[in-house]
C-alpha cells in the first residue's frame, strides 16, 4: 500500500509533502497487485494506448521518456515543495524507491494538486473536518482533512477510513505544534527532520 501526504496552505501553497509506503497487507486490492514493483501512480497513466502525452506528444517529456531525459519538460516538482527526507535507502524526496526521486513523485503531486477543486466543493456543503473520498484518479482515492485553514491531502490506494481519519487527526496535533514553535514562521514550507519522523510514526501506527 502506497500513500502520498500533502500538506497546503490557505492560499494553497504547498507547505509539506511526503511519500510513503505501508507494509501492511491491502485486503481490498486484486492478488495480482502483489507482484507490481511500485504501486505509486505512474506517467503511463496519463498517456495514450501509444505511450504519448495525451496533451502534448511524447516530445514533451525529452523525448523518450528515459530516466535521464524525462523530467525536463515536467518542471521540478509542479509546485510542490519537497521535504527533507530521513531514509537511508538514498531516494531524494521521500522514503526512497518506488514513487520518489522520479516521475511517479510527479504523478502524485499532480493528483494531490487537481483534487484541491474536489476539495473545496465538498467543504462548502459539509461541516465535517474530515472529508474522505473526495477525488479519485483510477483505483487512487484522495481523501482530505479541513485543518482550520490548512488542508492535508492524503493520496491512497487502499480502503481505510477509520485508520486514515485516526492519522489525521495525529497530524493535525503534530501539525498545531510545529506552528506554535516561535522559530516557524507561520505558512512556511516545514523542513524539520523531527516532524517527518513523526508523520512516519503515526502512518505505521494507523496506516
Amino acid at each position: 500500500m502506497s500513500f502520498y501526504l500533502a500538506i497546503v496552505s490557505p492560499l494553497d501553497a504547498p507547505l509539506f509533502e511526503l511519500s510513503f509506503t505501508s507494509s501492511r497487507p491491502n485486503a481490498t486490492a486484486p492478488t495480482s497487485s502483489n507482484t507490481s514493483t511500485s504501486s505509486f501512480p505512474s506517467w503511463s497513466t496519463f498517456t495514450g494506448s501509444n505511450g504519448s502525452d495525451l496533451g502534448q506528444g511524447e516530445q514533451s517529456l525529452g523525448g523518450g521518456g528515459g530516466a535521464n531525459g524525462s523530467t525536463s519538460k515536467v518542471g521540478p516538482n509542479l509546485g510542490l515543495v519537497m521535504a527533507p527526507t530521513t531514509s537511508t535507502s538514498g531516494g531524494p524526496g521521500g522514503p526512497g524507491g518506488p514513487g520518489t526521486g522520479s516521475l511517479e513523485r510527479h504523478m502524485c503531486q499532480m493528483i494531490a494538486h487537481k483534487s484541491l477543486d474536489s476539495v473545496e466543493e465538498v467543504m462548502e456543503s459539509t461541516g465535517a473536518l474530515y472529508l474522505k473520498n473526495v477525488d479519485r484518479h483510477n483505483e487512487w482515492t484522495v481523501s482530505a482533512f479541513l485543518a482550520g485553514a490548512i488542508k492535508f491531502i492524503l493520496l491512497h490506494d487502499n480502503k481505510n477510513d477509520d485508520g486514515i481519519r485516526s492519522f489525521f487527526l495525529d497530524l493535525w496535533e503534530v501539525f498545531v505544534k510545529v506552528s506554535l514553535n516561535p522559530f516557524h514562521s507561520t505558512n512556511t514550507p516545514i523542513r524539520n527532520p523531527m516532524f517527518e519522523a513523526r508523520i512516519r510514526t503515526i502512518a505505521r501506527r494507523y496506516l
